[in-house]
Formats: structure tokens, sequence, C-alpha cells
């Protein structure tokens, strides 16, 4: 059996730290329940309060266990009691509990204090609402799934807080179901995200086929994969070369991670996922559903294989670099934010599939701050300035809303990676050069056309800085474009000015020196040698590169000259980028296909949409005309021939049973005649009779 900590076997620390995890987990949930069953007419104000307070609370109990976990020298523990018995199984039970270590309370800080402060952006923005109650039920349920998945000490664990994660997320985008665009867009973000799980369960599945019940052991103290990295180590028909089937199930969990995280191919959910309420698209798009896929894929890492992780790559690029290039030219402000969203988390993507493990997990942190941050002001906005959200018709917003235009260029400064030299003051210069970094050693370890995994995220580099200084130009610089709109215009109310100055602050603060990313790399790459994940490329020299922390190629001025470039372009309005495009055809063609997103969704709509919608129209008409049909033929001539044997009964046998007793009836009434009962009848019968007789003798004598 495997060995893990009870009660009794955890530290006081240890125990203090799974203490204060649940209580940080289970929280959320309880607010949900009373906000459901208590957030009646008369509590309606409160129910927004009460889940404010219990996500503060929660807050408090993840950053004191981080705290604890931090200073007071405590190793990575898992803690889990029997929960399901699995009969002939080698696991025995199902398990129940929760692992720690350094990843888990980062991310439970994380989690906790940007749901906090969604929840309390919340109040401002869904005033009004006549359902406000039930949205912050479904927050408060959406953190709790998060909390969940991260706190996770199984597989199996996990996968029900991910299912979670999902459900909750499709109540949360499809919130204002009256509409047609959030019932739409709900409905697409949960059929793509079972598409994702479909693959999930295929890669639990060949695991479970080959290490049966271990693979639902709770994790071991060096990661929830790690007991799994080193039974599959020891497995010769597996590992052989090629390693066939670890590669398919890899691949399999990390197409879970692929729906959860929005890549290529399943990506197009996560843009139209804008259509609910803005507070969900700052939690979805920071610190909770996308983030889950990149959490997820970091788990796996000890499994997979040189192929496993070259997809990894792949899907990470593809998305990283075609995302931007769509951000460049949407006007909806937060569809911009939707696919710098798809772009940054590719660059998580390419940097866990490259090696640069560390610095993936440090830009997923750096990047739910800076883009909770720029969702919430961008609804700030939307919100002042009567729900209008094309960009076209804002301009000089920034000398009405100050404060949110501070908020927003801090943030976009962040996302752009701005630094001077080898040194900034920006978290997102720190981690976006670390992913580069990776990259770089993993496209020289492959050579020839490796080095698009290095020239990929380079170019991105470039991108980001121009989209994001192009949305704040268009947004707070120039002349109004729109008077009537610029004049009702004001600055968004403290409950929603407060929480982007915070998150601003923490985009600015969240270095690595405030978190401890150094002993998470070194305490991954002692897992990994332990495991025998040895076959990634550059990861050694990844390894001895981090204490340098800034990528040899500086990128922090390179970003400052873009966002100048961004502004003069567009801080006026279209003009000058409409005039670029009539003189130079191919960028007009590359951005009409950027402006239609590539026509993917087309291309989902007629060769699946329209293609099943066909396949099941011929379906119908098969079991319409063709099993129907034959069904009803069989009834018809079915019928025709009861009423005919009906008939037959009815007319011919009852015929002649009926005739037989009406025969017998007449003669039975015809002899009724005779019997009158009077005696001067029956004398008269009797010398009628008797005459008859004498004659008939009498014929016979004479004869």
């Amino acid at each position: 059996m495997h060995a893990m900590l009870t009660l009794a076997e955890l530290t006081s620390d240890q125990e203090l730290i799974r203490k204060l995890l649940f209580c940080a987990t289970l929280l959320p949930l309880v607010s949900s329940i009373f906000t459901l069953f208590l957030g009646t007419k008369w509590l309606k104000k409160q129910t927004g309060q009460f889940a404010v307070a219990a996500m503060a609370m929660s807050f408090v109990c993840a950053l004191y266990a981080a705290f604890k976990f931090t200073t007071g020298d405590v190793e990575p523990f898992t803690w889990a009691i029997p929960w399901i018995p699995i009969p002939g199984r080698e696991a025995g039970y199902l398990y129940l509990g929760l692992f720690c270590d350094q990843l888990t309370v980062a991310l439970m800080v994380m989690v906790t204090l940007i749901s906090t402060l969604v929840h309390i952006y919340s109040i401002g923005y869904m005033e009004g609402d006549k359902r406000y109650e039930r949205f912050f039920c479904y927050l408060s349920a959406f953190t709790f799934s998060m909390l969940g998945i991260v706190t996770a000490n199984g597989l199996m664990q996990l996968f029900v807080f991910w299912e979670l994660v999902g459900l909750t997320s499709y109540l949360l985008i499809g919130f204002w179901f009256e509409k047609k665009g959030p019932q739409q867009a709900c409905k697409k973000a949960f059929v793509m995200n079972r598409v994702g799980d479909t693959g999930f369960l295929i890669g639990f599945g060949i695991l479970f086929a080959q290490l049966g019940g271990k693979v639902l052991l709770p994790a071991t103290d060096g990661g929830m994969f790690d007991a799994i990295a080193a039974e599959l180590g020891g497995k010769a028909e597996i590992m052989a070369n090629p390693p066939m089937w670890l590669t398919i199930a890899g691949i399999g969990l990390f197409f879970g991670a692929i729906g959860k995280s929005a890549q290529f191919p399943l990506h197009t959910w996560l843009p139209d996922a804008m259509e609910g309420p803005t507070p969900v698209s700052s939690i979805v798009h920071s610190a909770t559903m996308v983030a889950a896929g990149v959490y997820l894929t970091a788990r796996i890492f000890p499994i997979l294989t040189p192929a496993a992780h070259l997809f990894v790559c792949i899907i990470g690029l593809i998305t990283l670099v075609m995302a931007a290039c769509m951000a460049m030219v949407m006007t909806d402000i937060k569809r911009v934010l939707a696919y710098s969203t798809l772009s940054q988390l590719g660059y998580m993507i390419l940097g866990v599939g490259s090696g640069a493990y560390i610095f993936a997990l440090f830009h997923l942190v750096t990047h739910a701050f800076f883009k909770c941050c720029l969702f919430q002001c961008s609804g700030s906005v939307i919100n002042m300035a009567h729900h209008q959200q094309d960009m076209r018709y804002y301009g000089g917003l920034a000398r009405k809303m100050p404060l949110t235009a501070l908020a927003y260029g801090i943030c976009t400064l962040t996302i752009s990676g701005i630094g001077f030299g080898s040194w900034s003051f920006l978290s997102g210069f720190y981690s976006k050069d670390g992913i580069i970094l990776g990259s770089y050693n993993y496209a020289h370890a492959l050579g020839g056309w490796g080095n698009l995994f290095l020239w990929g995220p380079i170019l991105v580099a470039y991108i980001t800085p121009f989209y994001m200084a192009r949305s704040f130009a268009l947004t707070f610089l120039g002349k109004p474009r729109d008077q009537h709109l610029y004049d009702h215009v004001k600055e968004a109310p403290k409950t929603m000015v407060g929480p982007q100055l915070v998150l601003a602050l923490f985009a600015i603060i969240s270095v690595p020196w405030i978190l401890p990313w150094e002993d998470m790399i070194e305490m991954s790459q002692q897992s990994l040698v332990a495991n025998g994940v040895t076959w990634i490329p550059g990861l050694h020299e990844l390894h001895e590169a981090h204490h340098g922390i800034a990528a040899p190629l500086l990128f922090g001025l390179a970003g400052l000259l873009m966002i100048g470039v961004g502004i003069w372009m567009y801080k006026d309005g279209f003009g000058k980028a409409e005039f670029l495009l009539k003189k130079a055809p191919g960028l007009k063609m590359l951005h009409t296909w950027a402006l239609n997103k590539f026509y993917f969704d087309h291309l989902y709509d007629v060769f699946i949409v329209k293609m099943t919608k066909c396949f099941a129209g011929i379906c119908s008409f098969i079991d319409k005309w063709g099993v129907d049909g034959l069904v009803n033929v069989a009834g018809i001539w079915t019928k025709g021939l009861a009423k005919f044997t009906g008939g037959f009964d009815n007319k011919v046998v009852d015929g002649l049973v009926n005739g037989a007793a009406n025969a017998t009836r007449a003669g039975g009434q015809a002899l009724r005649t005779t019997q009158p009962g009077r005696i001067r009848v029956y004398v008269s019968l009797l010398f009628v009779g008797l005459i008859i007789a004498l004659m008939f003798a009498l014929t016979l004598v004479a004869n």
C-alpha cells in the first residue's frame, strides 16, 4: 500500500497548514450555499457582502498557510483518507484529501486574492441585476471548484473538481441567458471543454489499463504524478522505444488542458465567453478556468515523453502567434483582451513544454493579476459608456476616468514586459524572459525547424506591446470620437476602481523575490531528475541559467519602442492604420484573415456543426422513412389483416353460429304455437292426428 501521512504523522506546522487550506477551500462553498438558500428578497443586498467576507477569510487562511509553509521550512506533504472502496484493485480505495507544496500555496493565495477582488468589483458592477444573489452563488462555487483542483491529491479527485469548474463556468458565461449571445457562448464553452475532457479520460484510461489501481493513489511528497512516473519507469513494455502508450496517455491528459486553457484547436470558445458579465471574464481569464489547464500541464510534466513535450510546444506556439495576430485587429475592447489571454496562455504552455516549467508557472501568477485588472478596467469603461464595447466610439477617456486609465496603463506595461537592460520593476519582464530563455534552449537543442520555438515567442514579444498600446490609445488617448458618449462617461464607483488599483499594484510587486520561485525551481529539478525525466532538451541549461533570470535577448526597451509605435498610430483613431492597409495589399489580406479569426469558426461551422446537423438530418430521415416507415407499413398491414379476420369472424364464423341459433329459435317459436295450453285444442289436434293416421293405414291396406 502506498505510504501517506495520517493526522498523527503530520508535524504541527503541517497540521496547521492542512486546516488552513481546508478552511480556505470550503469557505467559498459555504458562501455559495448561503447565497443560494438564504439570498431571499430581503437579504438580497447582503448576499454580496457575505460572499466578499467569506472570500476575504479564505484569502487570509491561504495567505497564512503560505506564510507558515515558506517561513517554517515545511516539507511538501500529502494527507488522505479512504473514500470509496475499489474491490480487486491495488489501490483498495479512492482517496480524498489534499496535497501541499510550493505551487499549491502560491496558487491558493493567487486564486483567493483575485477572487476576493472580483467579488468586491461585482458588488458595484452587478448592482441592480435581478439575479444579483444567484451571481454570487455561482461565482463562489466557481472559486471553490478551482481551489479543489489546486489542493487535489490525486487524479480522480482532480477530475471531479475539473468537471465542477466546467459546470460553474457554463452557468456564469450563460448568466444572462435571456440573450442569444450568452446562450450560444455557454453551450460552445461546454461542448469544447467536453471534447478536451474526452482526451483527459482517454489518457486516464490508458494509465489505468497499464498501472491498474496505482493510478488512483494519492500524491507523493514529490508531486501528484511522481509516483506514476516512478511506476512507469519500471514498466519496460510501456517505456520501450518509442513509448507509444505513455505518449498517447500524456497527450490525452494534455487535451483536457487544451480545452480548459482554450489552446488551438479548441480555442474558439474563450473570446465568445465575453458574452458573460465582465467579472466573469476577469476571473475566467486570470485565476480560475484557464489557469486550471496550465496547472494540469505542470502537474503532468513528470510523465510526458519527448514526443509529448514536442506536441505541447507545437500547440503552445500555434496558439501564441495566432492569438496575438487576432488581438492586433479587434475593435471590441474585451475581445482584444480575450485574444491577449489566449496568446499569453500559449506562452505558458510553450514554457512548460520547453522545460521552462517554473517560469511558465511564474507567468501564470503574474498574468492572473494584470489580466484580471485589465478586464476590470475594460468593464468599468463599458459600464460607464452605457455598455458600448467598440473602441471606435471611445477616445480621450483618460480625462474622465484617470484612475482606470492609470491601472490599465500599468498593466499594459507589465504584460508588455517593459524593462531596462536586465532589470525591471514589472513582473511580466522576468516571467516572459524566462519562457523565452527556455524556448531558446529547447530550439537550440532541436536545431533546424526547431528554431521556430524561439522566433515565435520573440515575434509575439514585439506584437504584445503593440496591440496593448493600441487598445490603450484608442480608449484613453486622443480626442473623443463619440461626443455624446464622452459627455456621459465618469469615473467608476469606488467598489470597482479599488480592486483595479490593488491588482495593478500586485502586477508591479509580484517579482521573483516576493514569491518562493527559487525553492520551486530546486524542488522541481530534483523531482524531475529523481523520476528520470532527463529527456527535455535544454533542461540542465535552463537550470543553470535561471540564476541570471533575465534572458540573453533583452526585450524591455524594444517593447517600449513598440508601445510608442502603437500609441502614435492609434491615438488619433484608425486613420494611419487604414492608410497603411491601403498601401500594403499583403498586410490587408492578413488583416482580413485575423479579423475573421482565421476562419476557424467558419470551418467548425461548415465541417462540424453543419455536417453534424446534416448527418442528424439523414439519420432523422432514415429513422422516419426507413425504420419508422417499415414499422408503419407493418402496422398498416397488420391493421388490415386484423380488420379482414375480424370481418370474417363476424360475418362467417359468427354468422354460422348465429344462423343455427336463429333456426333453432324459429323452430321453437313454431312448435310453441302448438302448445297454447287449451284442452279443446289438444282434443282437436288428437282427432286430426287420428284421422290422418287412419287415412295413412287405409292407404297402406289398399295398396
